[in-house]
């Protein structure tokens, strides 16, 4: 059988096709045959006969380890010649209701177990007990960390395989053999994760649902995003991405779902595990300080019907991060025409310091064998400090005498600023959850009460730090990527960089942004079985509530403080990018904590822009409520090797949103703002139908149509606008976005290995309407201020002598594009290589490889003005067209050890207008699109056994240390930013029991 887990919660995401009331929005594809196809289906599983006056009986019990005594969750139970089946909860239990009376065989079989049969005998309206016991398979080097990795992926890889719906599942014994510290790092392991944050598919991190042991979390951002680099893996039990969603589950990812399952006991025994360790980042080490690693996790059930877990947890974890950015700018000379020149050049140093803070607990309950209750909760906190030490040339682009040389002649001539800045985000994420699960004579229901909270509170202290001193340089761009800036010492007022005391502190940027959500989340679930699958039924109501707004303190000092006030750091042997023969100076450094408390003691000292504090503020605030109400029914029904379910969910997405509008006058003064607000209310339908058919017992082939839904984010949504009388632009968002839209066809073939694997080829295809990008218009026509509001939502009162005003100005905003299509594929083989000769054989492998493509319109016409009626298709930002994931580990009794490696493309990161590209292009305009290059990583852990409990590990990560280039339209000619991280080294002692 292929079915969920007995024990698993209802909760996230679900498929759409999206219809106002009383009518269907389309985008002129016919898919009515799908949809009715999908219902009627429905209708079907609905009237179907049941079994009435049948003789029947219960079985019941539980399945458990011959060798440790160890239950095995999600073991799967089948009555052979029928089609009643299900999946051991959590514990290890199970039942099976509705047996018809008689003897019967059934057949149990769990991934590295062998498959067992046992005769029952069901007598009429009686229940018979059934333990298991099943022996485990032989194991090549079996040993405690042999074991124990075989057991933690045959648990992910079972309940992989039993789902009817397509998902990835990597166990805690997978993520412990990558040297990923956090979950959004482990995640890039799963196919078809690699594109970065929790972006699946190519499809924006922002557009999957995230949830934690089923609940829903709060968002972080006004991106409606989830930071999970805040979550240790240390925490972690399971990941599971699901990528095709069930009519049961909330329909807002449009990408899928991510489900963070914490430390728990699993089987109900006595757990503890201990991880203590430390490490360092080489060649920053006297600047950040060294790593540190402690998590503590306990469980036990002291009782049959009682199981408890909590896990505590803290992390320490410093990068830095050197680089140099480069700003291009076009020069003409009559003799040679417009080339490139550098405008502004950057060499910065960048620590990064994140403290993580994390606490959780479990509790189930179970008073009879027909009622279950479950108490959750998580509370992870994040405190994180960045500095920044950067040096910038700003290079006036008219001194150029020639392409490789600044001069004297009339104009300004160039400077050195130093800008250093602390930025100091605190992130707090909590979830809590109340549930129950009963079971009934005719159905069983499933309750849950839930909580998640989303805050990020961030403080940006930028100082303005001046220099006396002017300059003129030499420029070398033989290498573009590794440009060359020396001082012309024989014409520079300067010939080296100005000593502190030379250094003025000149005024402040305090920028604040504030974020908060709150999520509030109840269902019921109604299941019934009948003689060929089940049916089930249910409603939940999501209620939202997130604001957001922020501050800036910007202004000068009135008096003279020399910079020698603040507490410098030595670093004049500093060098960025000391390797190759190449590298630039950084030769100032401050204590940032200490500027920052020489910021608020002279206070008053220092003027403030209140236009701009104000327009921050006006600008800034959003409010949005978001409540949706859904109800859905789906059946789920057999016929011998196929399984097929299918369904549907409906919705009432009831939404208000607030903000401000406000105004800047011609002479740059804010002119004040008032509250605008706006509402909408959408039903949505959510067709959904999949099937699995067994090929052979371990080989599956799975299809599955689906329709989902992603919402544009809270800035976006937000009605408020900003009119600039003083260089003529509008920004404003736009309330009347509509939702992004997703039919979605996946197939896949995979098959499982009983010695613990799995080997799958996956196909997808989505077909998005809607989805939002950002667009600046210019306003022709002497547009009347009343039509722009309308296009919005919003009214303000216009003079009616002037209906013209906004006429050639800039407007920028977001707007719904036409369609984008993503298509890919992915496969992925995971396997002890026990078939193998001799030492070979205690090899395993985890690999895995995604190619993913898509072609968005996003209103882009030809830059040539004789093309411009061409339609330019462009690829959705941060879809890497290619990912690779490598890893090949090796086991020898107490010692085990792992090489994973990450690859994925090049991926554009940011849509631009079009701009002169001399170099390329001497007569055309070009989109100066932003994109970041490949990304890579080598990293390697070892794990050795120094006593039945005890070992310890040791990982490195970045070990190549590889550059990381971003670049606008092409690498080798407008290289943007190029960063390097140090290598990381982490070592400690682990304890387990």
């Amino acid at each position: 059988m292929f079915r969920e887990m007995a024990n698993e919660k209802t909760g996230i995401v679900g498929i759409f096709a999206s219809f106002s009331p009383g009518r269907m929005v389309g985008r002129g594809r016919n898919y009515g045959s799908t949809v009715m196809g999908a219902s009627l289906f429905v209708l079907v599983t609905l009237i179907l006969p049941r079994e009435g006056g049948a003789q029947t009986g219960t079985v019941f019990g539980e399945v458990l380890d011959l060798r440790s005594g160890e239950s095995l969750p999600g073991a799967s139970i089948v009555i052979e010649g029928t089609t009643i089946g299900v999946a051991t909860d959590v514990d290890g239990r199970f039942i099976l209701r509705r047996v018809p009376a008689g003897d019967h065989i059934v057949k149990i079989s769990y991934l590295g177990f062998e498959t067992q049969t046992f005769e029952v005998s069901v007598q009429e309206e009686d229940r018979t007990e059934l333990n298991i016991e099943l022996q485990d398979l032989a194991i090549m080097g079996d040993d405690i960390l042999v074991v124990a990795r075989q057991r933690g992926q045959a648990r992910a890889l079972t309940r992989q395989r039993e789902s009817v719906n397509i998902r990835n599942i990597i166990s805690s014994e997978q993520i412990d053999a990558f040297a990923d510290e956090t979950v959004d790092g482990a995640l890039r392991r799963v196919v078809g994760m690699g594109h970065g944050g929790t972006n699946i598919r190519g499809v924006g991190a922002a557009s999957s649902n995230i949830t934690m042991d089923g609940q829903r979390m709060g968002s972080t951002g006004s991106d409606r995003s989830v930071d999970l680099s805040t979550i240790s893996a240390d925490m972690v039990q399971e990941l599971d991405v699901i990528k095709v969603i069930t009519p049961d589950m909330y329909a807002d990812a449009l990408s899928g779902v991510i489900d963070v399952s914490t430390r728990r006991p699993i089987g109900g025994d006595r757990s503890m595990n201990v991880r203590a360790g430390g490490g360092i980042q080489d060649r920053y080490f006297r600047h950040t300080g060294a790593a540190a690693r402690l998590s503590f996790s306990y469980g036990d059930s002291p009782t049959a019907n009682f199981t408890y877990g909590f896990n505590l947890g803290y992390q320490r974890s410093p990068i830095a991060t050197e680089s140099v950015q480069t700003d291009w700018a076009g020069r003409t000379w009559n003799d040679v025409g417009r080339v490139d020149v550098v405008s502004d050049f950057r060499t910065e140093l960048q620590f990064d310091i994140r403290d993580r803070y994390s606490a959780g607990y479990q509790m189930t309950f179970q008073p009879t064998e027909r009622s279950t209750y479950h108490v959750q909760s998580m509370f992870i906190y994040q405190l994180r400090e960045q500095s920044f030490h950067s040096v910038r040339h700003n290079i006036t682009v008219a001194r150029y005498t020639e392409r490789t040389r600044t001069g004297p002649m009339i104009g300004n001539q160039s400077h050195m600023d130093f800008d250093p800045r602390l930025d100091e985000p605190v992130t707090h994420q909590y979830t809590m959850q109340f549930g129950g699960r009963h079971l009934l004579d005719r159905f069983d229901v499933e309750y849950i009460l839930g909580w998640g909270h989303g805050r990020r509170h961030s403080d940006s202290y930028r100082l303005s730090i001046g220099t006396p001193s002017r300059f003129d340089y030499l420029v070398n761009m033989d290498n573009r990527t590794n440009v060359q800036l020396k001082i012309a010492e024989d014409i520079s007022e300067w010939q080296t960089y100005p000593e502190p005391g030379r250094i003025t502190f000149t005024g402040h940027d305090h920028r604040i942004s504030r974020h908060q959500d709150n999520e509030f989340t109840s269902g019921i679930d109604f299941t019934s079985p009948y003689n060929r699958g089940t049916i089930k039924f249910g409603a939940s109501a999501l209620m939202t509530f997130r604001m957001g707004e922020g501050e800036r303190f910007n202004g000068g000092f009135d008096r003279r403080l020399n910079a020698n006030e603040l507490e410098w750091i030595p670093n004049a042997s500093w060098k960025i990018f000391d390797r190759e023969h190449i590298s630039y100076s950084i030769p100032w450094m401050i204590d940032l904590q200490k500027a920052k408390d020489l910021y608020y003691g002279q206070r008053p000292h220092f003027d403030i822009d209140l236009d701009l504090w104000m327009q921050e503020v006006e600008t800034s605030q959003y409010r949005a409520d978001e409540h949706t109400l859904g109800a859905y029914t789906m059946g789920e029904i057999s016929f011998s090797r196929l399984v097929f379910l299918g369904g549907a969910r409906i919705e009432q997405s009831i939404n208000n949103y607030a903000g401000r509008q406000g105004s800047i006058s011609e002479e740059g003064r804010y002119r004040g703002a008032v509250d605008v607000y706006s509402r909408t209310n959408f039903i949505n339908l959510f067709p959904n139908a999949q099937a699995v058919y067994a090929l052979t017992g371990r080989t599956n082939f799975r299809a599955a149509y689906s329709r989902s839904v992603g919402r544009p984010t809270l800035n976006e949504l937000s009605p408020n606008t900003t009119r600039n009388y003083s260089n003529r632009t509008i920004r404003q968002g736009n309330p009347n976005l509509k939702h992004m839209l997703s039919h979605n066809l996946d197939f896949i073939v995979g098959h499982y290995f009983m010695q613990v694997g799995q080997i799958s080829l996956a196909v997808f295809y989505k077909d998005l309407s809607d989805f939002v990008y950002s667009r600046t218009d210019i306003l022709r026509g002497g547009t009347p201020d009343e039509e722009i509001l309308d296009e919005i939502g919003g009214h303000e009162e216009v003079e009616e002598e002037d209906p013209f005003i906004y006429d050639g100005w800039r407007r920028t905003t977001f707007v719904n594009g036409e369609d984008a299509q993503v298509y890919g594929l992915e496969f992925s083989w995971q396997q002890n290589l026990s078939f193998l000769p001799g030492f070979l054989g205690n090899f395993h492998t985890y690999t895995n490889y995604a190619y993913t493509q898509s072609f968005a319109d996003i209103g882009r016409r030809h830059p040539d003005p004789r093309r411009s009626k061409e339609v330019v298709l462009v690829p959705l930002r941060d879809m890497r067209p290619h990912v690779v994931n490598a890893g090949l580990g090796y086991i020898q009794g107490a010692f085990s050890t792992q090489v994973s490696y990450h690859w994925g493309s090049p991926s554009i990161f940011s849509y631009q207008d079009p701009q002169w590209v001399p170099e390329i292009h001497q007569r055309h305009r070009e989109h100066f699109d932003a994109y970041r290059d490949a990304a890579n990583d080598l990293s390697m852990t070892i794990r050795y056994r120094i006593s039945t409990n005890f070992r310890i590990w040791a990982d490195g990560s970045n070990i190549l240390n590889n550059r990381n280039i971003s670049y606008n339209f092409d690498r080798d000619y407008y290289p943007r930013t190029t960063s390097l991280s140090g290598r990381r080294i982490n070592m400690g002692l682990r304890y387990t029991f």
